[in-house]
């Protein structure tokens, strides 16, 4: 009884977790300041708990092209110039017996290289914890639709 009731309580604040998401995109983050942005996918799901890539992928550039900015579709080799930014997406998540858990996290950054010491520059977040699902695919997508709302209109 006692190892059925932790593991109740393990679930339900896994399944809290799975309600807590937190965003922001920077003011300035518009067109009209960025040259180009490049998606770039980090897939580090596990046991078939993130399947749709490609269609994440494509969702995340005609989402941000739809809003005005020119997006980069080839492969990233570096920035082009000192206002192309990043869109990262990272799906990390893993498989219990049954259903998978994780994190997804999307990030817009700009890489800043000087002399001798590299960095990043966040002009935009969002992200969330899951549980329970099949996989991350779903979810994945309804959570790029509410950044992309973050991004149309950046409040912070």
């Amino acid at each position: 009884m006692k190892k059925l009731l932790k593991h109740i309580v393990y679930t339900a604040s896994l399944l809290m977790l799975a309600t807590q998401a937190s965003a922001f995109v920077s003011k300035g983050f518009i067109p009209a300041n960025v040259s180009q942005i490049t998606v770039i996918i980090n897939d580090q799901a596990n046991d078939g708990c993130w399947t749709n890539i490609g269609e994440v992928k494509r969702y995340a550039e005609d989402k941000l092209e739809l809003v005005g900015f020119k997006v980069l579709r080839d492969k990233y080799e570096g920035s082009v110039d000192d206002r192309h930014f990043v869109f990262n997406v990272l799906v990390n998540s893993k498989r219990d017996a049954v259903t998978c858990f994780g994190d997804i996290q999307f990030s817009i950054v700009k890489y800043i290289q000087n002399t001798n010491m590299g960095g990043m520059f966040l002009v935009g977040q969002y992200g969330s914890n899951f549980t329970g699902s099949d996989n991350a695919n779903q979810y994945t997508l309804e959570l790029m639709g509410d950044f992309m709302k973050e991004v149309e209109d950046p409040q912070w």
